[in-house]
């Protein structure tokens, strides 16, 4: 067999391969031992479609693409709106706010800054401050420093950190590490900052080793109310897997397919499809379905809910009767 005959029937075999490996995965997906879902396919609607119930609809939260590295939702009872925190890309933070009645009504934007954050009714940088969540100002505006010149003695400092302490209503610290340029001798000193809200405005104060891990912020993060694995596929008074529809095999026992959801939201079910994997054969203590790209936010006494899959947001809200 010469050469041209070899290069003819290798390319043969890769078609013949390629045909059989399309041939194999359509009949595979089209001939899973499993019943009609026609019917739940007219019940169950994708919240991409938009979902209607007789009381309630679901529709995306925001109509442009915020989605990007979208935070979990920060609720504020006391001012009654959520808060939504987004990396737009690698040089702006920006931050959403939705009122009373589930509407986008504002937001504001931060060069990228690692050292922002929310703390308490504030937006925190290590240069800067914002009352936006409270009062809607977008101005950042500049911490009153008490020691500028961060050239007191070790002792001064740790008296007047007790001063500001005992009247503050909240404290906050930033690491040296945030503060400073590589080569400024103040980050050699490692020099930190302590800042402390007083009567709605904030005062910063330098000096070594002021640095206090608060590990346990932020605290005003929704938590996600969809039932860990181990429950998601038994009925529940939150959400669960009604039934589901296999599309492929992923592995042994392990399907892709859309899962119908019965979200029981005040007092509708509500018809939900989305994509979920199925583990037929789970062990130890994890659940049939995966619920890992899924969330539900119901913030108390506001009337809507959130409801997240694969990062994007829907909002749950009340109808308008005609």
């Amino acid at each position: 067999m010469n050469i041209y005959q070899k290069n003819c029937l290798v390319i043969l075999s890769l078609i013949l391969g390629f045909v059989l490996s399309i041939a194999y995965g359509y009949s595979f997906r089209n001939f899973i031992d499993q019943p009609s879902f026609s019917a739940k396919d007219l019940e169950y609607k994708m919240m991409t479609e938009g979902i209607k119930t007789e009381r309630y609809s679901i529709s995306k939260l925001f109509k442009n693409d915020y989605s990007v590295n979208l935070s979990r939702p920060y609720y504020f009872p006391q001012h009654k709106v959520i808060v939504f925190n987004s990396y737009r890309d690698k040089s702006e933070q920006s931050f959403y706010k939705i009122d009373s009645q589930g509407n986008l009504v504002d937001s504001i934007t931060f060069s990228q800054d690692y050292s922002t954050i929310i703390f308490g009714d504030y937006i925190l940088q290590n240069k800067a401050y914002s009352s936006w969540i409270i009062d809607g100002d977008t101005t950042k505006k500049n911490y009153i420093e008490v020691n500028a010149g961060t050239n007191w003695s070790e002792d001064k400092v740790e008296n007047e950190f007790d001063r500001l302490k005992r009247s503050a209503e909240d404290v906050f610290y930033f690491k040296y590490e945030s503060l400073w340029d590589y080569d400024d001798p103040r980050n050699e000193s490692k020099i930190d900052k302590a800042v402390f809200l007083i009567n709605g405005i904030w005062y910063a104060l330098y000096g070594k080793n002021l640095y206090v891990d608060l590990n346990d912020l932020p605290d005003h993060i929704l938590p996600n109310l969809i039932p860990d694995d181990s429950s998601f596929d038994q009925p529940n008074s939150i959400a669960y897997v009604a039934d589901f529809q296999k599309t492929n095999r992923v592995k042994e026992n392990e399907w892709n397919g859309l899962a119908y959801i019965n979200l029981l939201y005040k007092t509708d079910t509500i018809k939900i499809k989305a994509k979920l994997t199925q583990n037929e054969k789970p062990i130890n203590n994890l659940g049939k379905y995966a619920a890992y790209n899924m969330g539900y936010f119901k913030p108390d006494g506001l009337p809507y809910a959130f409801i997240a899959q694969d990062d994007n947001y829907y909002i749950i809200k009340t109808r308008k009767q005609l």
